[in-house]
C-alpha cells in the first residue's frame, strides 16, 4: 500500500492553479511535464499490479488526457478526480497474482538463456577459426615436406632405373658374349 499512498501524495501536488494559464478571455489548463508523467506512472502502476480486468483500471480508462489541455478549471478537477480515485480504488483490491511458469529443468533454464548461446557460439566460432588456421598451416607444412621427399625420392628411382639399365644391358652383353664363346668352343671340339 505504500507504492499508493506515494502516487496519493504525490498527485496532490497538481493543481489548477500549477496547471493552467490565463488568456484575456479566460483561465485554462495547461498539464505540466510532471502531471503527464505522474498520470503515466499511475496508469502503469495499475495496469501491471491489478491489471486490466479490475475495476481501478476500468476507472482508470475513463481518464481523457486531452481535457487536461485547454480546457476549465471543472474539467481539470474531474480528471484529477478520476486519476485520485482509481488510485483509492487499489486500496480495496487485491492485486492481481502472478502466475510466472516455473521451469524446474536446469537444461531448459540454460537452453533459456540468451547467454549460453552467446557464449556458445562465440567459443564455437573461436575453435572453427583456430582449428582451421593451425590446420591449414600443418597441411601446409606436411605438404610441403611430403613434396620434397616424393621429389627426391623420384630423382632416386630415376637414378636406380637408369643404373638397372646399365646393368641389364651389361648383362644382357655378356650373356651374347658367353654364348657366343660356347659356340665357338663347340665348334672347335
Amino acid at each position: 500500500m505504500d507504492k499508493i499512498d506515494e502516487l496519493i501524495q504525490a498527485g496532490q501536488k497538481f493543481t489548477f492553479r500549477n496547471n493552467s494559464y490565463s488568456a484575456s478571455h479566460g483561465t485554462y489548463t495547461r498539464a505540466s511535464d510532471e502531471l503527464l508523467g505522474w498520470a503515466a506512472t499511475v496508469e502503469d502502476f495499475i495496469r501491471n499490479t491489478y491489471g486490466e480486468e479490475s475495476a481501478a483500471f476500468k476507472l482508470y480508462v475513463t481518464f481523457d488526457r486531452k481535457k487536461l489541455n485547454g480546457y476549465e478549471q471543472d474539467e481539470f478537477e474531474k480528471q484529477m478526480t478520476i486519476l485520485n480515485g482509481s488510485l483509492k480504488a487499489c486500496k480495496n483490491i487485491t492485486p492481481k497474482t502472478i502466475n510466472k511458469q516455473v521451469d524446474d529443468h536446469q537444461i531448459i533454464q540454460l537452453i533459456k538463456n540468451i547467454y549460453f548461446w552467446t557464449v556458445l557460439l562465440i567459443i564455437s566460432g573461436g575453435a572453427f577459426a583456430l582449428g582451421l588456421h593451425f590446420g591449414t598451416s600443418k597441411f601446409d607444412k606436411e605438404k610441403s615436406e611430403f613434396y620434397d621427399k616424393t621429389k627426391s625420392q623420384e630423382v632416386e628411382i630415376n637414378s636406380l632405373k637408369n643404373n638397372l639399365l646399365t646393368k641389364d644391358t651389361t648383362i644382357v652383353t655378356l650373356n651374347k658374349k658367353i654364348l657366343s664363346l660356347q659356340d665357338s668352343l663347340t665348334k672347335t671340339k
